[in-house]
Order: structure tokens, then C-alpha cells, then sequence
């Protein structure tokens, strides 16, 4: 008859503490026992190996950077002082220089005297810049392109980098609502993945403890009748 010894289980959650055994190689009160064990010895050796790393966080990630903006403002600088303004609806912008149309040579004479003199525009030498007639059958029309006055053009590159510092604070606070929207998401999985974890690992200590508890008695019953 094969001799009966008590053991100790070597899962540390196990409740039962010994467990009656016929052979020297049992570590184990139960298979349950063995598997909810190795369980938690994974899990600690993934978290071991695991590197961490320190993660930024959004107030951090989301700083403006000035020169980034620089770089932004000075495109469309730069834009601004190749185009020609354009009023027409929907497709409104700014440019350094303004065109007008006169009605008759004459009279766009006289309104390049008054713009040039009084108004401080400038002619350029530029020849897409050039006064342009066109000829028409009963009149004449002259387009007249020229440079906007140096205040008006300090005043809308002025507006320039306003709108454009504007535009790139409030992409940055929408990146970061996403972000911020993104990571509660995340945190929120991993509470849910980790309660049912929880419950998962709490249901196999429990199916563990009856199973040890059933085995015991079975033990028991066949020590009684041998």
C-alpha cells in the first residue's frame, strides 16, 4: 500500500495549505492549483521584462513651439507677398498688390495720379504688373495693378501672423482634446480588461478551493477504505 504524507501546495493563494499525497514529485493540490499558479508566475515575469517608459503627458506634448510658428507665419508671409488681393466672394484673400479697373484712358490716368501721389500706392516694373487696356467698342478699359501702401501692408501681415498663430493654438488644443479623449479610452479598456481579470482569476481560486476540498474528501474516502 502506497504511503500517504502531507504536503504543502506551492501555490501561495491556496487555502487548503497541505494535502495528502502517495508520491514525493506532487508540488500540487490540484491541477486547478498548478494552472492558477503558472498564471501568476507569466504575469510576473512579464512585468519584469517589460521596459517602462515615462510618457508625456499631454500638457507636455502640446506646448506651442515658437519656432515651429515662425516657420508657419513666415509661409504665409511669403505667400502674401506674390498675390494680388482678390475680393471676389468665396475666394477672398489677401496680396501685396491691389487691382483696379478704370473706365477710359483718361480717367485711369487720373486714378493712377491719385493712388500713386495721395494714396501711397507704388507701380512695380514687374511685367505681370504692368497696366493692361483692354479695348472695347465703344470704351476703353485700363486694370491697374500696383503695390498697396507700406502701412496698409505692415497692418495685414500684422493680421497675417495673428490668423495664423490663432489657427495653430486652436490645432494644438484639438490635438490635445484628442489625445486626452484617447488616453481615457485606453485607461478605461485596460480597468475593464483588468476587472475581468480580476473576477476570471477570483471564479479559478474558487473552482480551485472546491476542487481541493471534493479531492480531500475523495482522498480521505479511499484512505478510509484501504
Amino acid at each position: 500500500m502506497a504511503r500517504i504524507v502531507m504536503r504543502a501546495c506551492r501555490n501561495p493563494s491556496c487555502t487548503k495549505g497541505e494535502f495528502p499525497s502517495s508520491t514525493a514529485r506532487a508540488a500540487y493540490c490540484s491541477s486547478a492549483c498548478r494552472l492558477i499558479h503558472h498564471r501568476h508566475q507569466k504575469k510576473e515575469q512579464q512585468s519584469q521584462t517589460q521596459e517602462v517608459i515615462p510618457m508625456a503627458t499631454p500638457s507636455q506634448l502640446f506646448q506651442p513651439d515658437a519656432a515651429h510658428l515662425k516657420r508657419l507665419q513666415d509661409f504665409e508671409v511669403g505667400q502674401y507677398n506674390t498675390r494680388t488681393q482678390c475680393n471676389i466672394q468665396g475666394r477672398e484673400q489677401l496680396g501685396i498688390m491691389e487691382e483696379f479697373e478704370v473706365q477710359g484712358l483718361q480717367q485711369a490716368l487720373d486714378k493712377y495720379a491719385e493712388l500713386t501721389i495721395v494714396q501711397h500706392y507704388t507701380a512695380t516694373s514687374e511685367i505681370a504688373h504692368l497696366p493692361k487696356l483692354i479695348a472695347g467698342p465703344t470704351v476703353d478699359w485700363v486694370i491697374l495693378s500696383l503695390r498697396k501702401p507700406e502701412s496698409q501692408i505692415e497692418k495685414e501681415i500684422a493680421q497675417i501672423k495673428s490668423q495664423v498663430e490663432q489657427d495653430y493654438l486652436q490645432r494644438l488644443e484639438a490635438d490635445k482634446a484628442a489625445c486626452v479623449a484617447k488616453e481615457v479610452e485606453s485607461l478605461l479598456a485596460g480597468e475593464k480588461r483588468r476587472k475581468q481579470q480580476a473576477e476570471l482569476d477570483a471564479k479559478a481560486a474558487q473552482e480551485a478551493e472546491e476542487y481541493a476540498r471534493v479531492e480531500s474528501e475523495v482522498l480521505a474516502a479511499l484512505g478510509g477504505k484501504q
